[in-house]
Order: structure tokens, then C-alpha cells, then sequence
């Protein structure tokens, strides 16, 4: 199969900014939606959404009930006319469960899927379950183009520099393998280690198969959030940030400091190096989909980078 080229992207891969909306618990599906539906009407800077599928007893070893993803991602299409990508954790799923889920993907006229491994290389899974590979085979066969995520930190065995050599690895895989063609990354509030990757993914990938890569921020709006993303979610908040970000009369303020400077230090960086401009965009998330603190501050987020990157509102 021919590898799509820039001409034959997606509406959704031709993104600059996307919104990324979690389903709500449902004991706090009213609120949460409202307070949404709300901030849609209100920011409206960005040129797609997408819908992630959380794992809350596999990922973080909890029991609650969640709105279903694909209901959730219907409520988002009433609401918003964008295009639409959904995450699946394929290792949740067998072949004809990831099937019937494709099924209703395309009945909400979803072209774009972001497929995740499991949570942990040293857990054990179920041996019919579907790794990314296989289920990246299924939904290209069907039409589909897949995406993936990228975490610039994770690696094996050190390096002198923060290197993300197995992560490159994967990545090739996915390329090669696979025909992965987007990425959103893990969440970002240092440049060094994204920095890094995209210099070893520039040397190792030609241009023209050098794939869209966006870049994931979330605003911190308490320190409770700084605590979840370093200890729960794995992200890496240099020392000197996280004592600014704790330190600071407004930590909203702050966090969308710190991160449009990661966005500008990591696009210059990538121009030096020839990656690009329209390869990379940006992925902005919340942590929080019942306070509206974290809504609205994601949503100012993605209405800042829309202004900087011009889409129209």
C-alpha cells in the first residue's frame, strides 16, 4: 500500500489544534456536560476534536463508571462540526470486539483512530487480545487511517543524552510496519526530550514519511493536578518548572506560559533541523472534566493556540 502522502491527508491530520475531550463519570455526566457544551460555544479556536478511551481499572487501578466513549463522541459531534478521531485501547479488546467498535467509528463518520498498547510491557494479557500492530492492520483494511502515541521519555538503557532511542524504534515500526500515519505525545512541559527524538526521527525518516506529530499540553490549575500528572500519569516536570508552577500566584497562568514556550523552543527547533511546519500541530487536553477550572482552562489553551497558529474561530 502506498504510504498517503501530505495531498492525501485527512481533514483531521491537517489539523493545527486539536481539543481533546474525556468522557465524564457518570455521576458527573450533567455537570460535566454542561460545563462543556458551554466552553464549546464560548472557544471555538481549534479544528478537531478527538475522544480518548480510559482504561480507569487497567491504567490507574480504579472502579468507577465512565459516559461509553462512542456516546460521548456522539454528544461532541451535536454539539461541534469538526472532524473527529477516537482512541482505542486495543489490548482491551479481541479482533471482533475492536470490529463492532469500528462498526459504530464509521457510523459517526470517524476516518481517524489513535491506537494504544496496554499500560505496562510487564503485565500480562489476555492471549486473545489485539496488539496495535494487528488492529492497525484491521482498520487500514477497512479504509481507516491510524495514528498512534509517542512518549519521548520512555527508553531502555541510558544515554548520555535524554534519547529517545527505543521510542524510535517504535515509532519506525509503526511507520514501516504498520502505516501509522499521526502521533500525539505524551503530555509535555519541557522540550529536551521531544527535542531530542525529533532530531534521531529526522535523521532516521525520510521527509516524506516523516509523520504528523502532535504535540500534547494540559494546564495545571492546582497543585493536585501537578501531583496526578508527575505521579500518576508519568509526565516529567523539570525541577525548575514544577518549583515555578507551585510557586506561582496563578497557577493557570503559569502553565500556559510554560507550555506555549515548550510549543515555540520545540517549532524552532524543528525548523532549524528541517522538519516541516504544517508536520507538526498541537493536541491540548484536560486533566479534569468535572471542575470547571480545568475545562475552562484547557479550552483557553487551545483558543491561545489557535490564535498563534491562525485558525479561525
Amino acid at each position: 500500500m502506498v504510504q498517503p502522502g501530505p495531498s492525501q491527508e485527512s481533514p483531521f491530520q491537517r489539523a493545527r489544534v486539536i481539543l481533546e475531550a474525556t468522557p465524564p463519570l457518570l455521576r458527573h455526566r450533567d455537570k460535566a456536560l454542561a460545563l462543556l457544551e458551554n466552553g464549546l460555544r464560548a472557544y471555538t479556536r481549534f479544528d478537531a476534536l478527538s475522544v480518548p478511551d480510559i482504561q480507569d481499572g487497567g491504567e490507574f487501578g480504579r472502579s468507577v463508571e465512565r459516559v461509553d466513549g462512542l456516546a460521548f463522541a456522539r454528544w461532541l459531534k451535536a454539539q461541534v462540526d469538526r472532524p473527529l478521531s477516537l482512541y482505542k485501547v486495543t489490548m482491551a479488546v479481541t479482533a471482533a470486539q475492536f470490529d463492532a467498535w469500528l462498526d459504530a467509528a464509521e457510523d459517526l463518520g470517524v476516518r481517524d483512530v489513535m491506537l494504544v498498547g496496554g499500560d505496562s510491557s510487564a503485565k500480562a494479557y489476555p492471549a486473545d487480545v489485539l496488539a496495535v500492530g494487528p488492529a492497525a492492520k484491521i482498520a487500514r483494511r477497512r479504509g481507516l487511517r491510524c495514528g498512534g502515541v509517542i512518549i519521548p521519555t520512555r527508553r531502555r538503557e541510558f544515554a548520555s543524552r535524554p534519547a529517545s532511542r527505543d521510542e524510535l524504534g517504535r515509532i519506525q515500526d509503526k511507520i514501516h510496519n504498520w502505516e501509522m500515519d499521526f502521533y500525539t505525545t505524551q503530555l509535555l512541559y519541557e522540550g529536551e526530550w521531544m527535542a531530542c527524538l525529533l532530531l534521531d526521527m529526522v535523521r532516521s525518516l525520510p521527509l516524506d514519511r516523516f509523520p504528523k506529530v502532535f504535540l500534547t499540553f494540559s494546564p495545571f490549575v492546582c497543585e493536585e493536578d501537578l501531583d496526578f500528572a508527575m505521579r500518576t500519569l508519568g509526565v516529567y516536570v523539570p525541577s525548575d518548572v514544577e518549583r515555578t508552577l507551585r510557586g506561582a500566584r496563578n497557577m493557570v497562568e503559569a502553565s500556559i506560559g510554560q507550555l506555549t514556550l515548550v510549543w515555540e523552543r520545540l517549532t524552532t527547533f524543528a525548523s532549524e533541523i528541517g522538519i516541516p511546519a504544517d508536520r507538526l500541530g498541537v493536541n491540548v487536553e484536560y486533566l479534569n472534566s468535572r471542575n470547571p477550572r480545568n475545562v475552562r482552562a484547557a479550552l483557553e489553551l487551545a483558543e491561545e493556540f489557535g490564535r498563534l497558529l491562525g485558525v479561525k474561530g
